[in-house]
C-alpha cells in the first residue's frame, strides 16, 4: 500500500480502488464504446433469428416474433449439412496446420537447422498476403487442367491426363486453408517453445533418449495446453473463414457455414436476403464459436501471468539434426517455395497478361505491364486505396486505445468484484463472432439507424465494423498492463499527479512497444478484410481494395492479379517502414 498527502498536508493511506474511482470517466467512455462496436453483433443475431418472415428486415412493419426460421433450418437438413461439411472443413484445416506449423516451430527453435532465421521470415510471408490474394494464387497453382503445378507434375509424370491435384474438392479446400493457417501456428507455436526452459529436454538427451523420443515424451507433453490453445484458436478462425470457401466450395460441392450465410444474403436468382434464416443459422454457430473461445480460455486463461522467464539465465543447446540436416533443410525450402512464394509468382505472372496463360516461350513474347496501367487509370482504384488506408489506420487506433483503456482498468481493479471478469470475457470473446455473422448484425444495425444517423454506405461505417476485431490486441494490452510495476503508479500518485495523468505519463509510454504491435497487427488484418467490406457495403460501390480485387477478378483477372501484388508490395513497404520507425524510437529511449 502507497501513501498521498491529504488536504491538511497529512500522510494517508492510498488504496488502488481510488485510481479507478479518480478515472471513472475515462473507463466509462471506454466501455461504452466497446459496448457500441461489439453488442450489436449479438444482440441483432438473436433478435433478428426471432423475426419472421425471413426475408423482411427483422425490424420492418410486418415482422413478427417466431421461431419459422429456426424451423425451417431444421426441417430443410440445412442445419445438420452445414455442420457435418464445416465440421470437417474445420477439423482437417486445423489438423494440417499443427502438424506443418509444429514441425517449422520446432526445428527453428529447437535444432541446428541451416539459414534458420530466413526460414523464419519466408514462413510468416503469407501474412502480407490478402487471404482473398492468397486464394486465387492456389487457383492459379492447383486448377486441375491448367493449374501451374498440375502442368509441371504432368510434364514429369505424363500418365496423368488431369491433375493430379484438383483444388476445387473437399481436399482441396483443406489445403488451401491448412496451408493458410501455417504461419499463425507458427508464431504463437514459436513463441511457446521458446518459452519454455529446455532443461528438461537436455536431461532427457542427457540420458540417452533420441531425439524423436524427447519430443514426444518431453516436448510435446510440455507444450500441450500451448498447443490445445493454437488449435482451439485455429478452429475459431476457421469457422469464421471465408476467402477459400467462396471461392471453392461451389465447385468442392461443400456446404459451408460461411457461404450459406453470405448467399443467403446474396441470392444468385435476385430472391430477397433471407435475414431471419441467416439469424437462426448465425445464432448457432454463435453459441459453438463461444464454446470453443470459453475452452481456449481455460487453456490459455493463466498464460498471461507468466509472460516473463523466471531470473535463471539458459542458453538452450539445439538438438543435433546430424545427417537428416540438409535433408531437412531441402524439404522446408521447398514446402515453403509452394507455399510462399508460388502463389506470389503466379500472381505476378498474371499480371504481365489480360487473363491468366500456362507459362510458355510463346507467352512470355506477350508479357507487359498494360495491366497495371489499367489499374492505375481506374479510377475506382484511387478511391479504394485511400479509403482501406483510412479504414486501416483509424479503425486500429480505436481498438488499440479502447482496449489499453479497459485492460488498465480491469488489472488493476483487483477487488472491485465479478464486473471486471465479464468485462475481460466481453472483450477477448469478439474474437469468437463469426465474420460474416457481425457483418450481417452490423449490416442490420446501421440500417435502423440510418434514418436517424445517416452512415450506412460510407467509409465511417467501415472504420467502426472493422473495430469491433480487438479481442487478441485486449489480451496482449492486459500482459503488458501486467508486466507494470504497481509502485510506479503509486509513486505517480504520490507525487501528486491524477489518475488521468499517470494513465498518459506512466502507463501509456511504457505500454508503447506492445501498443505498436497491437496496432500493427490490426493494420495487417484490416488490409487483409474481406467479409466484412463484401457484407456491409453489398449495395455500395467497392469501397476497399480487397472488395474491389473481388470485382475485377470475375471479369479482369490480370488486373486483379496486378491490384494483388500492388497490395502485397504496398504492405511489405508498409511494415519495414513501420519497423525502422520502431527501432529508431526505441533506440532514442
Amino acid at each position: 500500500m502507497a501513501t498521498t498527502i491529504d488536504e491538511s498536508g497529512r500522510w494517508r493511506p492510498w488504496r488502488r480502488s481510488n485510481l479507478l474511482r479518480g478515472d471513472r470517466l475515462l473507463a466509462a467512455v471506454a466501455v461504452a464504446v466497446a459496448v457500441y462496436l461489439l453488442a450489436p453483433a449479438l444482440v441483432l443475431t438473436g433478435y433478428s433469428a426471432f423475426r419472421a418472415p425471413a426475408d423482411r428486415l427483422p425490424f420492418e412493419s410486418g415482422a413478427f416474433w417466431s421461431v419459422d426460421n429456426f424451423v425451417g433450418i431444421y426441417t430443410s437438413g440445412a442445419l445438420l449439412s452445414t455442420l457435418a461439411d464445416t465440421a470437417v472443413f474445420v477439423a482437417g484445416s486445423v489438423l494440417l496446420a499443427l502438424v506443418i506449423g509444429f514441425v517449422l516451430a520446432w526445428l527453428v527453435e529447437r535444432t541446428d537447422l541451416p539459414f534458420r532465421n530466413a526460414v523464419f521470415v519466408l514462413v510468416l510471408f503469407p501474412l502480407m498476403m490478402p487471404g482473398l490474394v492468397t486464394t486465387m494464387g492456389w487457383l492459379l497453382l492447383l486448377t486441375e487442367r491448367v493449374g501451374v503445378l498440375n502442368v509441371a507434375v504432368r510434364a514429369v509424370l505424363p500418365f496423368w491426363e488431369a491433375g493430379p491435384f484438383d483444388v476445387f474438392s473437399f481436399y482441396g479446400m483443406v489445403v488451401v486453408q491448412g496451408f493458410g493457417l501455417v504461419a499463425l501456428v507458427f508464431i504463437f507455436l514459436s513463441g511457446v517453445l521458446r518459452n519454455v526452459d529446455p532443461a528438461l529436454e537436455e536431461a532427457s538427451r542427457s540420458s540417452g533418449a533420441s531425439t524423436l523420443t524427447t519430443l514426444r515424451w518431453v516436448t510435446l507433453p510440455l507444450l500441450r495446453p500451448g498447443i490445445l490453445g493454437v488449435a482451439l484458436l485455429s478452429a475459431i478462425l476457421v469457422v469464421e473463414s471465408f476467402e477459400v470457401p467462396l471461392l471453392l466450395a461451389s465447385g468442392a460441392g461443400a456446404d459451408i457455414f460461411s457461404t450459406r450465410l453470405y448467399f443467403a444474403l446474396n441470392d444468385a436468382s435476385g430472391a430477397p436476403p433471407a435475414y431471419g434464416t441467416v439469424g437462426a443459422m448465425g445464432l448457432h454457430f454463435l453459441v459453438l464459436t463461444y464454446g470453443l473461445f470459453l475452452l481456449y480460455h481455460r487453456f490459455t486463461g493463466g498464460a498471461d501471468r507468466y509472460v516473463t522467464l523466471t531470473g535463471r539465465g539458459y542458453r538452450p543447446q539445439r538438438m543435433a539434426l546430424g545427417s537428416w540436416r540438409w535433408p531437412l533443410f531441402v524439404l522446408v525450402g521447398l514446402f515453403l517455395l509452394v507455399t510462399s512464394a508460388a502463389p506470389f509468382f503466379v500472381l505476378v505472372w498474371t499480371s504481365l497478361l489480360p487473363q491468366y496463360v500456362q507459362p510458355s516461350v510463346d507467352a512470355i513474347g506477350r508479357v507487359s505491364l498494360s495491366q497495371y496501367a489499367a489499374v492505375l487509370s481506374d479510377s475506382r482504384v484511387l478511391s479504394a486505396w485511400l479509403n482501406t488506408l483510412l479504414v486501416a489506420v483509424a479503425a486500429p487506433t480505436i481498438s488499440v486505445l479502447v482496449a489499453l483503456v479497459i485492460a488498465w482498468v480491469v488489472t488493476r481493479a483487483k477487488h472491485a468484484g465479478g464486473w471486471q471478469v465479464l468485462l475481460d470475457l466481453f472483450l477477448s470473446s469478439s474474437i469468437a463472432i463469426p465474420g460474416v455473422v457481425a457483418a450481417n448484425a452490423f449490416l442490420l444495425f446501421y440500417l435502423r439507424v440510418n434514418h436517424v444517423v445517416p452512415l450506412y454506405g460510407t467509409v465511417a461505417v467501415l472504420v467502426l465494423v472493422y473495430a469491433y476485431r480487438m479481442a487478441v490486441v485486449y489480451r496482449m494490452d492486459r500482459a503488458g498492463v501486467m508486466q507494470i510495476a504497481p509502485e510506479l503508479e503509486d509513486a505517480s500518485d504520490a507525487s501528486g499527479a491524477s489518475p488521468l495523468q499517470t494513465f498518459g505519463r506512466v502507463v501509456t509510454p511504457l505500454m508503447v512497444p506492445t501498443l505498436l504491435g497491437g496496432w500493427v497487427l490490426l493494420f495487417l488484418v484490416a488490409f487483409r478484410e474481406f467479409t466484412l467490406p463484401l457484407v456491409v457495403g453489398r449495395e455500395s460501390p467497392p469501397f476497399v481494395v480487397s472488395v474491389l480485387i473481388w470485382k475485377l477478378w470475375g471479369q479482369h483477372a490480370g488486373q486483379a492479379a496486378a491490384l494483388s501484388v500492388l497490395t502485397v508490395c504496398f504492405l511489405a513497404i508498409a511494415l519495414i517502414a513501420l519497423r525502422l520507425i520502431a527501432v529508431r524510437h526505441f533506440r532514442r529511449e
